[in-house]
């Protein structure tokens, strides 16, 4: 008697996980199939680039205000770091590049300047002021001297997740 019990809640459990894979199955989104063979370089490039910035944001939906700024500052200074500076340009503020940086060649001579080859940077303070940020930064050189350091600000508007512009104390 006790093995029909257990085979009964064997077949139902069974049952359920079954009827538990069919439903997932069948509400999951499909990914969509694509043919890379078809597509021009520049085709796989968007594909690949939207891609890795809807990984983004789903990374910056699970952080904080303060994590999601320094996420922010890190990705332009990382920018500057791999000398893309095209890329660090198109993150300021329109306002901020016409009055500081109205060509992309200035920007590039005042960063060439002012921001050390491998850059280090301890973020001291966050703080919201209105629908921006602002992040207090020590910026230095990993390989320079202790006297390297520079104490700059960035302002941060995020606009909404991985869609946002800065600018940044001149110095």
């Amino acid at each position: 008697m006790r093995k029909k019990q257990d085979n009964r809640f064997i077949a139902v459990g069974l049952v359920v996980v079954i009827l538990l894979a069919l439903i997932a199955f069948s509400t999951r989104e499909k990914e969509e199939v694509i043919d890379y063979d078809e597509m021009t370089n520049e085709e796989v490039q968007l594909v690949i680039e939207n891609r890795i910035s809807n990984l983004e944001v789903i990374e910056l939906s699970e952080k904080n205000e303060r994590e999601r700024m320094e996420y922010y500052v890190s990705k332009f200074t990382e920018a500057i770091e791999t000398k893309k500076y095209e890329d660090a340009y198109e993150m300021l503020y329109d306002e901020f590049k016409t009055n500081y940086f109205p060509t992309l060649e200035s920007f590039e001579t005042y960063v060439k300047e002012k921001f050390p080859t491998f850059i280090l940077m301890e973020h001291t303070n966050c703080e919201r002021n209105g629908d921006v940020y602002v992040l207090w930064t020590t910026i230095s050189d990993v390989l320079g001297s202790s006297n390297s350091a520079i104490e700059m600000n960035f302002v941060v508007k995020e606009n909404d997740l991985n869609d946002f512009v800065l600018s940044f104390s001149v110095i």
